[in-house]
This record gives C-alpha cells, sequence and structure tokens, in this order.
C-alpha cells in the first residue's frame, strides 16, 4: 500500500465526516425549528433520540467514500468495508432501540393508564431489544457466510423447551398483561373473590396479585387463576357502596315509629350519605320479633364496616330512649294430654 493512498484516504475521511457532521446538525437545528410550533412532543423526542446515530452514520458514510476514492489494496480495503458494514449494523440498532425509548417517554407522559405502561413497557424494551439484535446478528453473520439456518433451528428448540419448563410462569405472565389490559381491577380497589376472600389490591405483578386483607396480612394470587374466577369490584361502576343492618323488633312496636328511628340512627352519623338517603324497609314477620332492614351509603366501601357499627351504636340508644326493645328469642312449647294415659 502507497503512503499516498492512506493520506488521499484521511484526508478524504476527516474532511468528509465534519461536512457531513455540520449538515446532520444543520438538518436537526432546522427540524428543531419546525416540531416546536406542533402541539405533540412525539417528534422532539424522536430528533432527539436520532441525533447521535445520524451523526455517526455521517462519519461511517464519509469513510466509505473516502475508501472508494483511495484505492486501496484488496485484502485490506475487505477488511474495512467489513468493518463499516457491522458499524452500519450497530447503528442501525442504536437509532431503533433509541427511537423506541423516545416512544415510551412520550406514552408515559400523554397516556392516562400509567400503571399500565410502567408495568407493560419494560417487558416490551426486553422484548424490542432481543429482537433487533438478534435480527442484526443473524445479518453480520450472513454477511460473513455463516449458516443462520442452524441457528435459527437451535434458537427455535431452545425456546420451546423454555416455554414447556416454564408454562405456568407465562401463563401467569399473560394473564398479568391480560389484568393489565383488560382492567377488571386497579390497585387500590377493594375485591371480593369467589372464594369469599375479599380486601384491598395492593400490586398487580406480572406473575402473581397481591390483596390486602382486611385481617392486615397479604393474599398473593398467580394471575392465571384469578383471570378464570369471578371478581366482584366494590368500586365500579363507582366507589359509592352500599351498607345493610338487620334488627327485629317486639311485636308491641309501632313499624312506622321503628322506620323512623332507623333513618334518624343513621343519619346521625357523618359518613352516611344524605343523598340518596337511608331508607328502613319491615321485612318480615320473625318468630319473636318484627324484622326491619336498614339501608345506607358510603362514599368508599372501606367506610361501610366502621360506618354500620357506629349506626348500630346509634340505634341501641335510640331504642332504648323511645322504648323499642329488641326481643330475645322466644319459644313456646304445648303439652298436649292423651286422655288414655290418664285413665
Amino acid at each position: 500500500m502507497k503512503i499516498e493512498g492512506w493520506a488521499l484516504f484521511l484526508l478524504i475521511f476527516v474532511a468528509l465526516s465534519l461536512l457531513g457532521i455540520f449538515l446532520v446538525k444543520l438538518i436537526l437545528r432546522i427540524a428543531r425549528g419546525v416540531y416546536s410550533r406542533t402541539k405533540t412532543k412525539l417528534d422532539d423526542y424522536a430528533v432527539r433520540a436520532l441525533s447521535t446515530p445520524l451523526q455517526l452514520a455521517a462519519v461511517v458514510l464519509a469513510a466509505h467514500i473516502a475508501l472508494h476514492f483511495a484505492s486501496l489494496k484488496p485484502p485490506l480495503s475487505r477488511i474495512i468495508h467489513d468493518t463499516l458494514f457491522v458499524l452500519i449494523v450497530l447503528l442501525v440498532i442504536l437509532a431503533v432501540n433509541n427511537l423506541f425509548k423516545a416512544i415510551i417517554q412520550w406514552l408515559h407522559e400523554t397516556s392516562s393508564n400509567k400503571e399500565f405502561l410502567r408495568r407493560f413497557s419494560p417487558i416490551v424494551e426486553i422484548g424490542e431489544k432481543l429482537f433487533v439484535w438478534t435480527a442484526g446478528l443473524m445479518i453480520v453473520m450472513k454477511r460473513f457466510n455463516y449458516d443462520i439456518s442452524s441457528l435459527i433451528v437451535s434458537m427455535g428448540v431452545g425456546s420451546l423447551a423454555i416455554g414447556l419448563a416454564a408454562q405456568d410462569t407465562l401463563a401467569n405472565i399473560i394473564a398479568g398483561l391480560t389484568i393489565l389490559l383488560d382492567q377488571p381491577f386497579k390497585v387500590g380497589d377493594r375485591i371480593k373473590l369467589e372464594g369469599g376472600e375479599f380486601g384491598d389490591v395492593l400490586e398487580i405483578g406480572l406473575r402473581t396479585t397481591k390483596i390486602k386483607t382486611l385481617e392486615n396480612y397479604v393474599l398473593i394470587i398467580p394471575n392465571s387463576l384469578l383471570v378464570k374466577s369471578k371478581v366482584v369490584n366494590f368500586y365500579l361502576p363507582e366507589s359509592r357502596s352500599t351498607g345493610r343492618i338487620s334488627v327485629g323488633v317486639a311485636y308491641d312496636a309501632d313499624p312506622a315509629r321503628v322506620r323512623e328511628v332507623l333513618v334518624k340512627s343513621a343519619l346521625e352519623v357523618e359518613e352516611v350519605l344524605r343523598h340518596p338517603a337511608p331508607s328502613a324497609f319491615f321485612t318480615d314477620f320473625g318468630d319473636s320479633a318484627l324484622n326491619f332492614l336498614l339501608v345506607f351509603h358510603v362514599n368508599d366501601p372501606r367506610q361501610v364496616f366502621t360506618t354500620a357499627d357506629k349506626i348500630r351504636d346509634r340505634i341501641l340508644k335510640n331504642f332504648k330512649e323511645e322504648g323499642i326493645e329488641i326481643p330475645f328469642p322466644i319459644q313456646t312449647v304445648y303439652l298436649r294430654r292423651d286422655h288414655e294415659s290418664e285413665n
């Protein structure tokens, strides 16, 4: 190789690199002036993501052009060509990754479902990186005449083996994604499961969902089981919840007066909503009492039990003041005498 060839290569490479970087920065500056007038920030993030890969691409293009004019000998020129090809593949991978991160960042800022993105985006980012790097590796291997069919078969067999070994885990992950997409409940909602357990949703993970029960312990349920069972969400369609209190009074009590006292007792508790107002109903004739049902409403399902406790205290106090008796269970037994046994 002649020294003049190297000198020409370096001269053209440096000159074209500086020119290319200048042109890229100029184009990006013009682009910033354009997207600054748009309402969305996605174009802003996209230009920032592509800024570094485009400048590096200008340097690689300058090296390619300089190599063409320098007329270097085939062995060395071949090595430089292959190196530039690998660098181009790496730059494409970098550009795709940066652009994907920019889109994810934009979605985090604009989407209303931030909880879903917070849990779902890391999985998508990992999948995107695996796909892009795998595609890049296969392109490079094909460039150097390596047999990629065996690699594809090996990856397929390996993926099948991993899928069979982690079948339950994958089922839970898919179910977790289904919950995040469908949103039958969200973190903070109070739910009741088909088996009778209920509590507040503490965390929705990709593999399990954690529920904090009223006993203050955490119930961990695999997502694959959760999507197959019936779930009652006390926060849908709204957070307002209804409470019920059953009470029995003596048969000599006036039903109209009992209803008035029950409603009055509920209204004396601050947490009870005035609209809709509490209501009382005469439900049945019991064995030893007249049965009544008090229905009240609160803003939050978590307030039902504590509010019902306060209302019961007021009912007991008001019943005593009004002379309304809550009877003990009474059973009357009639004995029939047999005349033949008397004789």
